[in-house]
C-alpha cells in the first residue's frame, strides 16, 4: 500500500481547500526525506525485529504530509471559510498541528537510524593492553573495579 490522497484527507476530515496536486507534492518530498532518514537493513539481518518496516514508513510520510498540509490551511483559512466560521476552525486546525507536529517526530526518529536501533555510541572500556599503554589500561580497569575508591 502506498500513501495517497485520499489517505491524507481522510486523515485530516477531508477539509476544504486542500488541493490535490499540494499533497501530492508534499507525499513525494517526504517519501524521499523518509527513505533517506530511514536506517538501512545494510548492518542488521533483514529478518531483524529493528529492520524499518515499509508500514512504518507510510505512518511517517503520513503524519508528515498531514503536517504540512494542515500548514497550508492554516495559512489559507480566510479563503475557503467564511468568516463567522474562521476562527472557530482556525483553533481545530491550530490544534490538529500541534498533535501531527509531535506524532511526526515521534514516527520519524522511530523509522530513523537513532532512534530505533539497539546500538550505543559511547566510549568503552574494552581496549586490549598493548606494550604501550598496558599499565595505563591495568590502572584503570583497577579504578573502575575496586570497591575502595
Amino acid at each position: 500500500m502506498t500513501v495517497s490522497t485520499d489517505n491524507i484527507r481522510d486523515l485530516l476530515n477531508r477539509p476544504r481547500g486542500l488541493n490535490n496536486a499540494t499533497i501530492t507534492e508534499y507525499i513525494s518530498m517526504r517519501t524521499e526525506e523518509v527513505n533517506k532518514k530511514a536506517r538501512s537493513t545494510e548492518y542488521l539481518a533483514s529478518d531483524s525485529t529493528n529492520a524499518v518496516t515499509e508500514a512504518q514508513k507510510e505512518t511517517a510520510i503520513k503524519a508528515l504530509v498531514c503536517m504540512d498540509c494542515l500548514l497550508v490551511l492554516v495559512n489559507t483559512v480566510a479563503t475557503f471559510y467564511p468568516l463567522d466560521e474562521q476562527k472557530a476552525i482556525d483553533q481545530r486546525f491550530q490544534e490538529q498541528l500541534k498533535s501531527f507536529t509531535k506524532r511526526s517526530d515521534e514516527l520519524l526518529s522511530m523509522v530513523a537510524g537513532k532512534g530505533g536501533t539497539a546500538f550505543v555510541v559511547d566510549s568503552t572500556n574494552s581496549r586490549q593492553p598493548t606494550n604501550s599503554n598496558e599499565s595505563d589500561v591495568i590502572r584503570n580497569s583497577l579504578r573502575e573495579t575496586s570497591p575502595y575508591e
